[in-house]
């Protein structure tokens, strides 16, 4: 498990299209390459995210925060990946049932894979 803390400004929040919000934070200092690397391992892994305004957090808050066991909830990645499909269903505005489009477009995916299992 790894911790990320930064010094980061609140730049910018988008809703999406699932009702869910993007947020896009800038670090108020310069990152070195070593330290971007830490960010960078951290790309689409699933956390929480305790922002403070207007301060430092105290060692003894950070002590605190590390010793805390969060259970992350949210959506199952089979979850999203239906939310997606119907999303993209509605953009196309095909006229069949979501739920033949989704059995038809699973079945192509299960497809793809098996195709790729050697024998």
């Amino acid at each position: 498990m790894s911790n990320l803390l930064k010094q980061v400004t609140l730049d910018r929040a988008n809703r999406k299209k699932d009702k869910s919000v993007s947020l896009t934070f800038v670090t108020q200092l310069e990152q070195s390459s070593q330290e971007f690397m830490q960010i960078d391992e951290l790309l689409n892994d699933s956390g929480v995210l305790y922002f403070k305004s207007n301060g430092n957090l105290t060692k003894e808050e950070i002590k605190e925060l590390d010793s805390v066991e969060i259970e992350v909830e949210g959506k199952t990645k089979s979850q999203r990946l239906r939310n997606v499909l119907y999303v993209h269903h509605q953009q196309l505005g095909i006229q069949c049932e979501f739920s033949d489009f989704y059995a038809n477009t699973m079945e192509q995916i299960i497809e793809h894979y098996k195709n790729k299992l050697e024998d």
